[in-house]
């Protein structure tokens, strides 16, 4: 037991600074795509003012569709290049010129909790971090469309899960082999 009468208060005070620093940590970890697209925006207005998004993504979400980093690729159609903005904790922590992987602009889409959400309805199991993406897709087919891509892994009988980027609803599934 400690008697010292100065290390008491001491201890409650490290204990206290210990449980606002990790509290702080989690909310910084715990973002949805949205959360962070301001921040990018900003930073992809700066590099060209005719920038557009075209694609959001992180490797770890969470079972909420939450994570402590959020990529987002901007296209600029008058210089043809493409601008990698990283989100984390709100704040813009890395930013690249890159040759643009894709080009067509997402527009509004619904936030990546609620995609997750839809995805788990629809049979999706995560095991820790999982990898999600926004972007559009089916481009040469007949009902091309902005679509949450959300992976549950790599394995047989994983479940991959397409949400509507627009709607939020479910759109397919397909089990790995």
């Amino acid at each position: 037991m400690i008697r010292h009468p100065v290390a008491r208060p001491r201890i409650a005070v490290a204990v206290a600074l210990a449980a606002l620093l990790a509290a702080s940590a989690a909310t910084a970890a715990d973002t949805t795509a949205k959360a962070g697209f301001a921040s990018a925006a900003t930073a992809a207005q700066q590099w060209q003012k005719d920038a557009v998004l075209v694609n959001v993504s992180t490797l770890q979400a969470d079972a909420d569709g939450k994570a402590a980093k959020w990529g987002y690729m901007y296209y600029s159609p008058k210089s043809k290049r493409g601008y990698t903005v990283d989100v984390k904790g709100g704040k813009v922590v890395e930013t690249l010129e890159v040759n643009p992987y894709v080009r067509d602009a997402v527009g509004e889409f619904v936030d990546s909790d609620k995609a997750m959400a839809e995805a788990r309805k629809s049979g999706l199991k995560i095991k820790g971090k999982t990898p999600m993406s926004l972007m559009m897709m089916g481009q040469a087919t007949k009902s091309p469309g902005v679509y949450w891509s959300v992976s549950g892994g790599i394995r047989k009988g994983d479940v991959s899960v397409l949400v509507d980027g627009k709607t939020g609803k479910f759109s397919y599934k397909q089990a790995m082999p």
